[in-house]
C-alpha cells in the first residue's frame, strides 16, 4: 500500500476546472486572488456537503444501495469542511496579527 500526501487527496475534492490550493502549475501564472480561492473553497465544501446529504437520502429512501459511495461522499465532505475551517482560522490569525501591528 502506497501512501500519498494529503495535498494530492485534496486535489480530487476540487472541481476539475478549478486550480487546487497549494498546487500551482509552473507554466501558468496564477491569476486568482485570495477572495476567489476562498470562495471556491467554500463553494467546494458546500457542494461536497450537498453530495453527502443526497447520497444519504437516497440510501435511506431505498433508491441506492451504494454504502461505500455514501462513506466516500461523507469523507469528502468532512475533508472539504476541515480545509475551509483551516483557511478561516489562518485568515483570522492573519487579521489578528495585522491588528496587533503598531504603525
Amino acid at each position: 500500500m502506497s501512501l500519498s500526501p494529503l495535498s494530492s487527496s485534496l486535489v480530487n475534492l476540487l472541481p476539475s476546472n478549478q486550480p487546487a490550493l497549494g498546487v500551482s502549475r509552473v507554466t501558468e501564472p496564477s491569476s486568482a486572488n485570495f477572495g476567489d480561492i476562498l470562495s471556491n473553497t467554500l463553494r467546494t465544501a458546500a457542494e461536497a456537503d450537498t453530495a453527502d446529504k443526497t447520497s444519504a437520502l437516497q440510501l435511506l429512501a431505498g433508491r441506492s444501495d451504494d454504502l461505500s459511495g455514501l462513506l466516500l461522499d461523507a469523507q469528502k465532505a468532512e475533508l472539504s469542511l476541515n480545509l475551509a475551517l483551516q483557511i478561516r482560522n489562518k485568515v483570522i490569525d492573519a487579521y489578528s496579527e495585522i491588528m496587533r501591528m503598531q504603525v
